[in-house]
């Protein structure tokens, strides 16, 4: 019997009606397994996920197959949004065990104490691509359980010795010069013809631009050229949705040109944030008007009137991939009139052929720039007509589930926009996401991760980072002493629940998830930034805001912890290097002014400011209750006070004289 039925999960609601007998993850699966002497296949995936579904139409839907994996297992999906922390672990699991790096669908067969002793990813239904077919595999396991018992004890054995080992302690140190080693090693990696890093498919990868314009001044001319050639080719490129905005997932080819179409809240909110930074390096009208773009299509298409965003949108719609977002000769014909036609095919169209099965998908190729400035009137007219037209059509489908983590990335992005532009409606809905979590996701001692119809799932390390690098966010912005306390209170509360006190750093998983093999502890940078990073970052702005010393030792002691991982790969660590003031000095500046020149301020401070600079607009009136901000004594209607490196400047009196000094 499928016991999918009351799970909230979109992707686990996908699998309802399967005739496999799906459980979710939970004790009544283990129990059966051992009770029954079976294995148990956990299949791992998401509801945006393409092969997710492939493997699903082909493999789970099929009565043989189903028969099959009934027979000889416990089965149990697993949506990998709601827990990336058993994700994480089943990932890496499948690594030691075949040697290649994990995706989705992952698909991993264990035993009822949850250790796995075979893992892949898709399996297709008849022998292809190199793989074999899954029933094939499912006859396979199933002999191997039943007659290897020996075998599988001591691999398991082995995997968890690796596990013991993965969070000892080391005392190897960083090297001096990991900042610039770590950039020599991102620009030794740029595609020098079409941007982004090294080959397809091609993801964003938001962290190390960051890392890139962040340090942009220590550019040489070609790599300078080549970070904006990057950040140009997605701004133009099929990874884009020209018609309705935001970015997707990745793109399948070396050209940005067609994406796999999924599109996620986590890659959308970094990357508005990288707009925004790219055009106060660049200048670039263009950067600011994919932020503006990104942002409207969050508010329009993802945030819930309750203000929480959802979390993804599918790839599919009417079963196949792309179908919502591609054009045919035929439609655009009957669209659009012979001029419009004209310059959409001089603008849009590659290499005058059709880019995705005979159909259109809006690409703009480097050569096709000119025209699409030379007759941007034309084009705001045919992208109305486009995506009306679209929106007449089946959309793919919207996972509702509103995630902790990935709403504060997209509150990031959106206050960011904020900052340049000084529009309210971007605050408006950063502050009515921020408002749910609050309301919805804390208890008043926990947070947690997920929101379905009820909070849900207690909340992982990046939850507890992500949040509270947003509260600092909103500090800046407007100081509320209630947001400092909301503050202090997360980060102690991460603190208590999630640090490693035996050899530093935090673990992704609280101390109170009982369910786990293992508790994974990440140092790099994957789709998101890691949540130990984030922490790092919080704790250094914690010490710059309060003086508590304690902070920053415990910000030192959490990326000593990270050096073993550092040294394998400095370009998987870009936000922890960023995190580092030693690496990447940065000044705090507060500033302390008459409530009605606190819009000024913030226009002009904000749009001088270094990237790295941590820069807090209070109120006059507003006591912060923090006694180190409230000794930097008002002076007037405005004073300002620059800290760096331990030292905070004389009080500056005048916003012309910050500039001077801020430019500096």
């Amino acid at each position: 019997m499928n016991k999918l039925k009351n799970e909230k999960s979109a992707y686990l609601q996908q699998h309802v009606e399967n005739p496999v007998n799906w459980y979710p993850w939970g004790e009544e699966a283990f129990a059966d397994a051992k009770k029954e002497g079976k294995p148990i296949l956990l299949s791992i995936g998401y509801s945006a996920c393409h092969w997710c579904h492939v493997m699903a139409h082909e493999s789970f839907e099929d009565e043989e197959t189903a028969e099959l994996m009934n027979k000889n297992f416990i089965n149990i999906k697993l949506d990998k949004e709601e827990r990336p922390d058993l994700d994480k672990i089943y990932q890496m699991a499948q690594t030691i065990i075949t040697g290649k790096s994990g995706g989705w669908p992952l698909t991993v067969f264990m035993t009822d104490d949850k250790f796995p002793f075979f893992a892949g990813t898709y399996f297709p239904p008849e022998a292809r691509y190199g793989l074999p077919a899954f029933k094939q595999i499912l006859e396979r396991v199933t002999e191997f359980f039943q007659n290897k018992q020996h075998e599988i004890k001591t691999q398991n054995a082995q995997i968890q010795n690796i596990f013991d080992n993965i969070n000892t302690h080391s005392d190897e140190l960083a090297e001096e010069n990991v900042n610039q080693s770590t950039i020599d090693l991102l620009v030794s990696s740029f595609d020098k013809v079409h941007g982004g890093f090294g080959s397809a498919p091609k993801f964003p990868r938001c962290t190390n631009l960051k890392l890139l314009l962040d340090n942009h001044q220590k550019l040489d001319e070609e790599s300078y050229y080549l970070l904006k050639l990057s950040i140009d080719r997605m701004c133009y490129s099929g990874i884009y949705d020209q018609i309705g905005g935001g970015f997707f997932r990745y793109s399948v080819d070396e050209l940005w040109m067609i994406p796999h179409f999924e599109k996620m809240l986590y890659d959308n909110g970094p990357l508005v944030s990288i707009m925004c930074d790219a055009y106060r390096v660049f200048g670039d009208e263009i950067y600011l008007k994919k932020a503006r773009e990104t942002c409207e299509w969050a508010i329009s298409d993802m945030q819930n009137d309750n203000g929480g965003f959802s979390s993804t949108i599918d790839a599919d719609s009417e079963g196949k991939e792309g179908k919502y977002y591609v054009w045919s000769d035929n439609e655009l014909n009957k669209i659009l009139n012979d001029n419009e036609l004209n310059v959409f095919r001089k603008v849009y169209i590659a290499y005058d052929k059709p880019n995705f099965e005979s159909n259109y998908h809006l690409h703009i190729m480097q050569s096709n720039i000119k025209e699409f400035n030379d007759n941007s009137s034309v084009i705001g007219d045919i992208l109305i007509k486009l995506k009306k037209h679209r929106s007449t059509r089946i959309p793919p489908g919207t996972d509702k589930k509103i995630l902790t983590s990935w709403n504060c990335l997209m509150i990031k992005g959106l206050l960011d926009t904020y900052k340049i532009t000084n529009e309210i409606k971007y605050f408006e809905s950063a502050s009515m996401s921020f408002e749910f979590i609050k309301n919805k996701l804390w208890d008043g001692d926990n947070l947690y991760a997920c929101f379905h119809e009820q909070p849900e799932f207690r909340a992982y390390l990046d939850d507890y980072a992500f949040l509270s690098n947003v509260c600092i966010e909103f500090l800046k912005l407007q100081w509320d002493p209630e947001v400092f306390t909301f503050l202090m209170k997360l980060v102690d509360t991460c603190e208590k629940n999630f640090l490693d006190k035996e050899n530093g750093g935090f673990f992704f998983s609280s101390i109170l998830n009982q369910d786990l093999i293992y508790r994974p502890k990440l140092y790099t940078d994957e789709s998101m930034p890691s949540g130990n990073s984030v922490m790092i970052d919080v704790l250094h702005k914690i010490f710059s805001i309060t003086g508590n010393i304690r902070y920053k030792e415990l910000a030192e002691s959490t990326f000593n912890s990270s050096t073993a991982s550092l040294k394998r790969s400095y370009e998987s660590h870009c936000n922890i290097i960023l995190s580092v003031p030693d690496y990447n000095p940065r000044r705090t500046i507060f500033i302390k002014c008459d409530k009605y020149k606190l819009k000024d301020v913030k226009e002009e401070v904000f749009n001088i400011a270094k990237l790295q600079d941590q820069v807090f607009i209070i109120d006059n009136n507003t006591k912060t209750g923090v006694k180190n901000v409230d000794a930097k004594i008002s002076k007037g209607e405005f004073t300002a006070y620059v800290c760096e490196d331990f030292v905070c400047s004389e009080p500056i009196i005048d916003i012309k004289q910050l500039a001077s000094k801020m430019r500096s």
